[in-house]
């Protein structure tokens, strides 16, 4: 075969999984910084355990809606087992898959699992929005 269809189909097959990858890998992660809470922004803190159902399931539907509240409400995640985590899951008596929703102020408006409808959770961002 010649080394020009070589290259192309290369260059094709690059191309290719490029946009596969960016089309459904292309979210991006949520911070674990918890610092940006009561710094001026709504913040919604997802409680998320890496290897339990809730937690991930919850993270997907969260994306779904994200990119639509940004950079308006501050997206973050306490990571259960880690320092930070567990103190926010202690602090706030959540576990994994509950989502906090704070105000500008750093105030807790509610604690609450996260909606498996995505109408209901944006009624429930609609409380920090």
């Amino acid at each position: 075969m010649p080394k020009l269809v070589k290259l192309s189909i290369a260059l094709i097959s690059t191309g290719l999984i490029g946009w596969v990858m960016w089309t459904y890998l292309g979210v991006k992660p949520i911070s674990t910084d918890l610092t940006v809470i009561g710094q001026g922004k709504p913040v919604v803190v997802l409680v998320y355990e890496s290897y339990a159902p809730a937690g991930m399931e919850a993270m997907e539907r969260l994306n779904r809606v994200r990119s639509d509240y940004e950079p308006d409400i501050k997206f973050r995640v306490a990571h259960i087992g880690t320092p930070e985590g567990d103190l926010f899951v202690r602090r706030h008596e959540a576990f994994d898959g509950v989502m906090v929703l704070f105000d500008a102020l750093g105030e807790v408006v509610r604690v609450t699992m996260v909606p498996q409808p995505v109408e209901l959770l944006r009624e429930e961002l609609a409380r920090i929005h």
